[in-house]
């Protein structure tokens, strides 16, 4: 049997799973335009075949992150649901307000919270080997595109690797259809293909492990043991 029907026949038979994707706003402002680029990020990641989940930081109560508070106290039961919630997912997509150049405190103080809590040894065990793709929107020319760099370098600091392509959407007030996604066919093309590619890396993580295991059973089966020269 050739190499090319071996690997065929191995990844019909291999239990593969769709990859999941987390999305996160920094704003939690009713009408926020970050969150509704989330949710236009969100249609794209469903249309590829994603599993999604939006994770809106209004529903984790979480005090501002102070040390002796964590000392005394604990990890608060909000910080461990979110910190849960992004752990289980294949890949993130974090949109932020810009404010004053930067992300926002809300989004800082999360994921300062989720950066905490991990066991000896294993620190930013949350943010290890996921990917994400930054994202920002305003009614403004700039689209918020300030708080992009900072957005990536603050998940790059805990272990993220963040995607080069990133979206900025300007004019937000009316950047957006009936149907929630965006109506400018360039801002529109730049986001679906920040998300595919998303996409097909958090698939490649979500399935790894089963990509190995086919791997080893059917292709190494065939050929011996692979030796190191």
């Amino acid at each position: 049997m050739s190499f090319s029907a071996i690997a065929k026949r191995s990844f019909s038979s291999a239990q593969f799973r769709k990859p999941v994707i987390a999305l996160m706003s920094g704003s939690t402002r009713e009408g926020s335009v970050n969150t509704q680029l989330i949710y236009a990020a969100e249609i794209v990641a469903k249309g590829l075949g994603a599993e999604t989940k939006v994770l809106d930081l209004g529903n984790y109560d979480m005090p501002v992150y102070n040390q002796d508070f964590e000392a005394t106290s604990g990890l608060p039961k909000a910080a461990q649901q979110l910190k849960a919630e992004l752990e289980s997912a294949d890949g993130w997509i974090v949109a932020s307000p810009e404010y004053n150049g930067f992300v926002t405190p809300l989004l800082v103080n999360a994921l300062t919270w989720c950066s905490r809590g991990d066991p000896d040894g294993e620190m930013y065990a949350t943010f290890k080997g996921k990917s994400a793709v930054v994202l920002s929107a305003s009614p403004g020319a700039m689209g918020g595109m300030r708080s992009l760099n900072p957005n990536r370098e603050l998940l790059t600091n805990l272990g993220v690797s963040v995607l080069p392509d990133s979206v900025a959407v300007g004019g937000a007030f009316g950047a957006f259809d009936d149907s929630g996604t965006l109506s400018n066919d360039k801002q529109k093309a730049m986001l679906q293909a920040a998300v595919e590619k998303l996409y097909y890396q958090g698939r490649d993580v979500a399935n790894r492990e089963a990509t190995c295991n086919m791997i080893k059973t059917h292709l190494v089966g065939q050929y011996g043991e692979a030796g190191v020269a």
